[in-house]
């Protein structure tokens, strides 16, 4: 899967999808503008350091829609089983990536003295070299967020060993056998 993060203007950008897996995404301004790191493009550098294979992006990867959508003529009820079998596989994934970003965001804003005191506690198993290691790589993509002109993008590859593959899973499969039947 590719992925563009574009800076449209002072308070806006647009992410645009491309990916192998289900119907195609359209483009979409995203939520949480941040001049430093916008919200979304945080995920991703979270989910990508941390290798989390069903966090918001790889759910996209995995042909999931999430908070983006195909094209209406695209959107069947088997796209939408496959969107609800690919967020109930990878539910405690994207619970383990909205932790991980607070934490990450968080340590890596303090490290850069935009924010001070005390924020949002998370429990977190991560010895402090794994943890520096995410702030650092947050730290060179916010470089490069804020290098960008309007109507630049960052563009990235989604690592293809953390995709997800649902034809060939039985994980979060409904299986007709499993349900007794009654007389």
């Amino acid at each position: 899967m590719f992925v563009w993060f574009t800076k449209v203007d002072a308070k806006r950008y647009r992410i645009t999808i491309d990916r192998q897996h289900g119907p195609p995404l359209l483009p979409r301004f995203a939520p949480g503008y941040d001049d430093l790191m916008p919200h979304d493009l945080a995920h991703y550098v979270v989910e990508e350091y941390f290798r989390i294979g069903l966090g918001v992006w790889g759910q996209l990867a995995a042909g999931g829609g999430g908070i983006f959508t195909p094209a209406p003529e695209d959107r069947s009820l088997r796209y939408q089983r496959r969107v609800e079998r690919i967020g109930t596989v990878g539910r405690s994934d994207m619970a383990r990536s909205e932790d991980l970003v607070v934490l990450t965001v968080d340590t890596w804003q303090r490290s850069t003295g935009r924010i001070n005191g005390q924020t949002r506690h998370v429990d977190h198993d991560l010895d402090e070299e794994t943890l520096a290691g995410a702030v650092r790589r947050m730290g060179q993509v916010s470089e490069q967020w804020r290098a960008l002109a309007r109507g630049d993008s960052l563009s990235f590859t989604w690592p293809a060993e953390l995709t997800f593959n649902a034809a060939t899973s039985a994980r979060g499969r409904r299986h007709r056998n499993s349900v007794s039947s009654r007389n």
